[in-house]
Order: C-alpha cells, then structure tokens, then sequence
C-alpha cells in the first residue's frame, strides 16, 4: 500500500506526496480527475492506490500512460503524464474490463 506525507491544494489539482515501496513520488492529482473519482464514490486514496499499484499499464493518446486496475468485471482506468518529472492523473473513469483490459502489460511503472 502507499502513505500520504502531504497533500497541497493547487490551482490545478492537489498536489500528494506519497511512499510507497519505500520510494516517495509527488503526483497531482487535477480537479478534473478528482471529480471523476467523485462520480464513482472514490477516494483520492484509492485513486491513487490505483496509479501505483495497477494491474497493468499501457500507453494513451500523445505521451500518456492508462493504469489500470481489475474492479470485477470493471476496470478503473487512472489516465496520467508526465510533467518536469512529476506525474499528473489528467483523468479517471471506470469502464467494462473485456474492453480495455490487455492482459496485464506494463508499458510504465511508477514503481519499480
């Protein structure tokens, strides 16, 4: 699981620092993305939990990165880029997994 150190409220977002696997990692999470997570009663804990530990990661649109994470037949999908080398989640949704799921490749991994 991952810790919470600090979480900052910015213009764009909150902004976390978080250890987990004994590694700290600031990571934004942008007001969009919370209120997403807000729309499926989740928590910025759990989003978060999502991005760092996901059960596979593949690459998006431009140079972005999905997390995603099995929720039964679902799959959160935690949608983040990389900025001066802090991760931000752009934006969050759940969807059907036999859409999205690829089998459980990494293409990136915030941890190693």
């Amino acid at each position: 699981m991952s810790t919470i150190i600090k979480s900052i409220d910015t213009k764009r977002g909150m902004l976390f620092e978080v250890e987990a696997g004994g590694k700290a990692v600031r990571i934004m999470l942008t007001w969009h993305a919370l209120e997403g997570a807000c729309d499926y009663n989740t928590s910025a804990n759990d989003l978060l939990n999502f991005l760092i530990h996901p059960d596979e990661v593949i690459r998006g649109h431009g140079d972005r990165f999905i997390a995603h994470k099995r929720l039964n037949r679902h799959l959160a999908r935690v949608v983040y880029e990389y900025e001066n080398g802090s991760i931000v989640v752009v934006t969050f949704y759940i969807a059907y997994a036999e859409r999205y799921f690829k089998g459980g490749m990494y293409e990136d991994k915030i941890l190693p």
